[in-house]
């Protein structure tokens, strides 16, 4: 929230083509006030899609009928510039799970403050998805750091780290943005510290690869992210400027 204020007035729509039938989309409206800050509201919506549903009958289990699952997100921020050098912002998100007949509700918040060493170094520090457990589960809690740095007029690096502290997980991310007259071309690299069954173990499945295009006024936005044997994901984003 706390780069809010630097963006300009837009509405940016994502779309994933996700695995098997699960779908996700995000959108978001930014809106300057004046020349020192801005709002935001957000939107997130998952859905599974039909899953099978098993019970057990015996020594077997036996597929009885179907169900979904989703998630929805909504979000409110405000990000303020307080010095030519400093920025802060705040994110209140009310979130909705609902599993079959089961749904589950609650707010969370996010804190973050940007700052500036230089016109082309800058970095990011904050926590996401803040608040009490939901039904006596976890939420996704992250504090970051990050910095990102103009390598010369056409190359930026990013590097950020995430600590879900909740689950004990740990994560350094790297990106690396190339642009080329109106096109910009995009790399990126997890570097996790937890194991999830050997999935985390090969390299594709860390890797994004990415690919933008500027229109001035709109962008075109593509990701690909190798999911192993799931499959692949494919991020479609389109930004309008208005």
């Amino acid at each position: 929230p706390s780069l809010i204020p630097f963006l300009s007035r837009s509405l940016v729509l994502t779309h994933a083509i996700y695995l098997e039938n699960m779908k996700y989309s995000v959108g978001d409206v930014n809106i300057p006030i004046g020349d020192k800050s801005g709002i935001g509201f957000g939107f997130c919506y998952f859905d599974s899609g039909k899953i099978n549903k098993t019970i057990e009958n015996g020594d077997a289990y036996i597929t009885d009928g179907d169900f979904n699952a989703s998630d929805k997100l909504f979000s409110l921020s405000y990000g303020r510039i307080f010095s030519d050098s400093f920025s802060i912002g705040a994110t209140i998100k009310f979130i909705e799970q609902k599993i079959d007949d089961i749904s589950y509700s609650s707010f969370l918040v996010g804190v973050s403050g940007l700052y500036f060493f230089s016109n082309n170094v800058f970095c990011t520090l904050g926590i996401d998805n803040f608040g009490s457990d939901v039904k006596g589960y976890n939420v996704p809690t992250d504090l970051y750091c990050g910095l990102t740095a103009n390598i010369n007029e056409t190359t930026k690096g990013i590097v950020q780290l995430d600590n879900y502290y909740n689950e004990s997980l740990c994560e350094l991310k790297l990106a690396v943005e190339k642009k080329i007259d109106n096109v910009s071309m995009r790399f990126g690299y997890v570097l996790p510290t937890k194991d999830y069954d050997g999935t985390n173990n090969s390299f594709a499945t860390n890797l994004t690869l990415g690919l933008g295009i500027d229109f001035k006024i709109f962008v075109i936005d593509y990701a690909w992210l190798p999911k192993g044997d799931l499959g692949n994901v494919h991020v479609f984003t389109v930004r309008v400027n208005f």
